[in-house]
């Protein structure tokens, strides 16, 4: 019985207006979870388990899966999963979070997902918190944009475009054609000495501070990994003075995309090194 025929027998009706737009293509989730190279060292999340079809694709290779669903009408689907799949009926909001931003114990290292359209963003977020090793996903096209256009994204990793996905491939259909992506994080801008880079990951990953107290801790730290100098904060903020940066701006918290616009003109790419000296 495939999972069409299952889910009129149990009378299940995916929601689209709770992004439930389940991949049905048994070639594309194969090639979902073959890019992934998995082993049997690894853990994989997954938000949006759904009726369990990529799930039970990603237990085959994986050592273990996290997923999580929050309808619990998909038991009858997931509850009969390899016992290496560990199923949460409940909103990975709070999980994802822990383990981005506040960076507890780490307990996955690879992501699989077709996450509801909803979760994306929040999940882009607490990814620039995070080290990982793979994270496969399937995304809207729209998403592409996001990842191409955002500022604060685009400070922290790219991607690659694995398969294109056309929107027959799910059920219900949805309005837009989707595409796989491998995210690629950015070098570590302490091992690349990018000082302009680290201030802007540095901000974003500080978004409760004013971003001059922010830049004022990251030339700080920046100086102390890299130069091996000690600069004070008047020092500090002496060089943040410098780049004329407005006051409008450094007094606010750093949700305004034109703050890394104004940290790429502060520190352009040809100056970097000049700026480094400035810390000496």
């Amino acid at each position: 019985m495939n999972i069409l025929e299952k889910l009129e027998k149990l009378r299940i009706k995916p929601d689209p207006l709770k992004d439930q737009f389940f991949l049905i293509d048994e070639e594309i989730i194969k090639k979902m979870v073959s890019f992934a190279d998995l082993s049997k060292n690894d853990v994989v999340l997954e938000v949006g388990a759904g009726t369990g079809n990529l799930t039970k694709e990603i237990g085959k290779y994986a050592g273990k899966v996290i997923a999580f669903e929050i309808d619990k009408r998909f038991k009858q689907f997931l509850n009969s999963l390899p016992q290496n799949v560990e199923i949460h009926y409940e909103n990975a909001w709070e999980f994802v979070q822990l383990h981005g931003k506040f960076r507890k114990k780490k307990e996955y290292n690879k992501i699989i997902s077709n996450p509801p359209y909803s979760f994306i963003e929040p999940l882009l977020h607490n990814l620039t918190f995070l080290i990982y090793d793979k994270v496969i996903l399937l995304v809207p096209l729209k998403t592409l944009k996001t990842l191409q256009t955002s500022k604060i994204f685009s400070s922290f990793f790219t991607f690659k475009i694995l398969l294109k996905v056309p929107k027959q491939s799910f059920f219900p259909v949805p309005k837009t054609n989707s595409a796989v992506i491998s995210l690629i994080r950015l070098p570590d801008p302490i091992e690349t000495k990018d000082l302009r880079l680290f201030l802007k990951q540095y901000i974003y990953q500080h978004e409760g501070q004013l971003v001059k107290n922010s830049l004022m801790e990251g030339i700080i730290r920046y100086s102390k990994l890299v130069d091996k100098k000690f600069v004070t904060k008047n020092q500090a903020r002496k060089i943040i003075s410098k780049t004329k940066i407005s006051k409008e701006l450094l007094e606010k918290l750093p949700d305004n995309p034109e703050i890394y616009d104004e940290v790429n003109r502060a520190w352009p790419a040809s100056l970097v090194s000049k700026k480094i000296k400035i810390l000496n």
